[in-house]
C-alpha cells in the first residue's frame, strides 16, 4: 500500500530551524525541580551556531562522529543543534550505570563501533579512562566562548545527522545513519499525516539516545512547534509527572511507548490527578508492541481528564526507517480488530490469539506491503513479512568509519524487509510480531505476545515485565516473569500462572519461571529481550524464586 507522496525538500536541521524562527516556536526544558528554561527558535539557532564555532575551533570537523553523554538539560539540547550546525554526527549513548562494567563496556563497545573522535559529556574526569586512545573528552558546554565568526558552512539534506543504535530487542544492536533531511522530512510527514501544526505544543520525556526521543524532539521543533522537554528521571521516578506536564502546557501533542501509558493510568488509578487533557488531540503510542487493553483503558481512564478518544494514535515504525512508518488517525477511535472477526488466512501464517491494534496507514510517500516466504506479495489480509519503502528508509548499517554500508540482507534497494509479521486489512497495518520470536506447532503459529498478555493479567504478576520465548528443539513456550511478595505466595503464583495460561493460550507452555523483580534482560529502553532471557534460561543464569511446569 503506499500514501500519496509528499513534497519535502530535504532540508538540513539548521535550515528548517532558520525558516520556521521567522514563524514561531520555541524549547522549553525542564530541569530535575522542574523550572522552565524557555529559548526561542532564533536563540537556539543563535547559540548553536555559537556551539558550533566553539567545536570547530576545539577541533571537531563536519562528518566527525561525536558521541553524546549527558541526562536531559539546556545544555545538551544546545550542543546536539551545534552538532547539526556544524556538520559533525551526534551519536547519542545511554549515560545511565557508567560506573558499572557493563556500562563501560557498551561504552567502549559504540565508540569503537561509531569511530568517535570526540565524546560530549557532563561528567570528563570519570569517562576518559574509559575513553580510547585518540578519542578525546570535551565538556558538555553551551557557552559562546570567544568569536562566533566565521559561521562554519550550513550542512545539506544529505548530511549524515545521526548516528542511531537500534534497541537489540532480537540480537545484537547496531548502528544506523539517518541523514538530516530525514530526520526533518520523516517528521514533517508526520505532522500531515496527524494534522498537527506549528503552534501546536508537544511535551516529551523520552531519553535522546532512543529514536523515539530525539527525532521527535528535533523534527517537531524545526516545523515550529512549541517543544516542551523534561527529564526523563523524573517520568520514571513519577509517572504521573508526564501528563500533569502536559496539563500545565496545554500540549497538544504528546508520545511514549505502549508500556509508558500503562504506567501513567495506573498512576492515575491509584492516585487521581486534577490533570485537563482536553487540548491534547495527538498522543502517540509507538516504539513497542501497542496492547488492546493498554488502548482501552488508556481511553476510559483519561478520557475522564478530558482527553478525546480519537487523541490515542499507535504508530509503527524503526530506527532503520528513521522513525514512523504508519500511523493511525488522530480524528477517530483506535481500531482493535479480534481474530474472530478478522479475514480469513490463508497460507504459512495465521493470527495471535490475542485482539490486535491497527498501526494505521503509511506515512505520505511511504509504501508498505507484505510479503510470503518467497517473496511474493500477499494480499490484504494474509499475513507475512512487512516490508517499507520510502524516503525514511535508511541507507544500510554502520560498519565503521569509511567502510561502506551493510544492508546484511534487510536494507537493500531503498528497502526495508522489517523481520515483523503482519498484514494489511482495509488499507491498516497490524502488527502480529516478530517473524524469529514465533513458531510453529502443528501448522498452527504460537506467537510469544500471546503468552505475555495472558500473563500480566494475572495478579501478583509485575505489569510489563514478563518474557516468552520458544523452545524450537521442543516447540515449545517458556515464560519469564517478575512477580511479587514471598517465597511461598511466589510458588502459589507461579502455579496460577501456569493453569491460567494452559486455560487461556492454544498450547500449554513448557514451563513458568518467576525471578526476581527488575532482573529481566531489556534494552537501554526498556524494551524486552526475549534471545538474552532464552541464552540465560538455558545457561542457567535467571535469579529464579519459583517455577512450574
Amino acid at each position: 500500500m503506499t500514501a500519496d507522496p509528499l513534497r519535502s525538500d530535504q532540508q538540513s536541521i539548521p535550515a528548517a530551524l532558520h525558516d520556521s524562527s521567522r514563524r514561531g516556536g520555541s524549547l522549553t526544558v525542564l530541569d530535575r525541580a522542574m523550572r522552565p528554561t524557555r529559548l526561542s527558535l532564533s536563540e537556539v539557532g543563535d547559540i548553536s551556531t555559537g556551539v558550533a564555532a566553539r567545536l570547530r575551533r576545539a577541533g571537531v570537523r563536519p562528518g566527525d562522529r561525536v558521541c553524546v553523554l549527558a541526562p536531559t538539560s539546556v545544555e545538551l539540547l544546545l550542543n546536539l543543534f551545534g552538532l547539526w550546525r556544524l556538520g559533525a554526527v551526534p551519536v547519542v549513548l545511554p549515560h545511565e550505570r557508567l560506573e558499572a562494567s557493563a556500562g563501560q563496556d557498551l561504552l567502549a563497545q559504540r565508540l569503537a563501533t561509531a569511530g568517535a573522535e570526540v565524546v560530549l559529556t557532563d561528567r570528563p574526569p570519570r569517562l576518559s579512562a574509559a575513553v580510547p586512545p585518540g578519542c578525546r573528552v570535551l565538556p558538555l558546554d553551551s557557552g559562546l566562548a570567544g568569536p562566533a565568526a566565521p559561521e562554519p558552512p550550513v550542512p545539506d539534506g544529505s548530511a549524515l545527522g545521526l548516528l542511531q543504535f537500534t534497541s537489540g530487542t532480537t540480537g545484537s544492536s547496531k548502528a544506523v545513519p539517518v541523514r538530516q533531511g530525514q530526520l526533518v522530512g520523516n517528521v514533517l510527514a508526520c505532522m500531515a499525516a496527524l494534522g498537527m501544526r506549528p503552534g501546536h505544543t508537544y511535551v516529551s520525556w523520552l531519553p535522546f539516545y532512543h529514536d523515539m526521543g530525539i527525532v521527535s524532539v528535533v523534527g517537531l521543533l524545526v516545523q515550529g512547534v512549541h517543544v516542551v522537554v523534561m527529564p526523563t528521571e523524573n517520568f520514571l521516578g513519577r509517572p504521573a509527572s508526564w501528563l500533569e506536564t502536559v496539563t500545565a502546557h496545554r500540549a497538544e501533542i504528546t508520545a511514549a511507548p505502549n508500556s509508558a501509558y500503562q504506567l501513567a493510568v495506573k498512576a492515575q488509578q491509584l492516585r487521581p490527578a486534577a490533570l485537563d487533557l482536553s487540548r491534547l488531540r495527538v498522543a502517540i503510542n509507538g516504539a513497542e508492541p501497542v496492547t488492546a487493553d493498554t488502548v482501552e483503558e488508556a481511553v476510559r481512564v483519561l478520557g475522564r481528564s478530558g482527553m478525546p478518544a480519537g487523541a490515542l494514535c499507535p504508530t509503527y515504525g524503526m530506527a532503520e526507517t528513521t522513525l514512523v512508518v504508519t500511523a493511525a488517525s488522530a480524528r477517530a477511535s483506535v481500531r482493535v480488530l479480534d481474530p474472530k472477526e478478522a479475514p480469513r488466512q490463508y497460507g504459512g501464517h495465521e493470527l495471535p490469539a490475542r485482539p490486535l491494534v491497527s498501526c494505521g496507514t503509511p506515512l505520505p510517500g511511504t509504501r508498505v506491503t507484505v510479503h510470503g516466504p518467497g517473496g511474493e506479495v500477499l494480499p490484504d489480509g494474509q499475513v507475512g513479512e512487512v516490508r517499507v519503502t520510502g524516503p525514511g528508509v535508511t541507507d544500510g548499517y554502520w560498519t565503521a568509519p569509511g567502510a561502506p554500508l551493510d544492508g546484511l540482507g534487510r536494507l537493500t534497494d531503498g528497502h526495508m524487509d522489517t523481520g515483523d509479521l503482519g498484514f494489511l486489512h482495509e488499507g491498516e497495518l497490524y502488527i502480529c510480531g516478530r517473524a524469529k520470536d514465533m513458531i510453529i506447532v502443528g501448522g498452527r503459529n504460537l506467537y510469544p505476545e500471546d503468552y505475555e498478555i495472558v500473563a500480566e493479567t494475572v495478579p501478583g504478576v509485575r505489569g510489563g515485565n514478563v518474557i516468552a520465548f520458544s523452545l524450537t528443539d521442543q516447540e515449545r513456550m517458556v515464560v519469564v516473569a517478575e512477580g511479587r511478595g514471598g517465597a511461598v505466595s511466589q510458588d502459589r503464583l507461579a502455579r496460577e500462572l501456569f493453569e491460567r495460561l494452559r486455560e487461556a493460550a492454544k498450547h500449554a507452555p513448557a514451563e513458568v519461571v518467576l525471578v526476581r523483580p527488575a532482573t529481566l534482560p531489556k534494552t537501554s529502553s526498556g524494551k524486552k529481550r526475549r534471545g538474552t532471557c532464552r541464552e540465560r534460561y538455558l545457561a542457567g543464569e535467571l535469579d529464579i524464586v519459583a517455577t512450574a511446569r
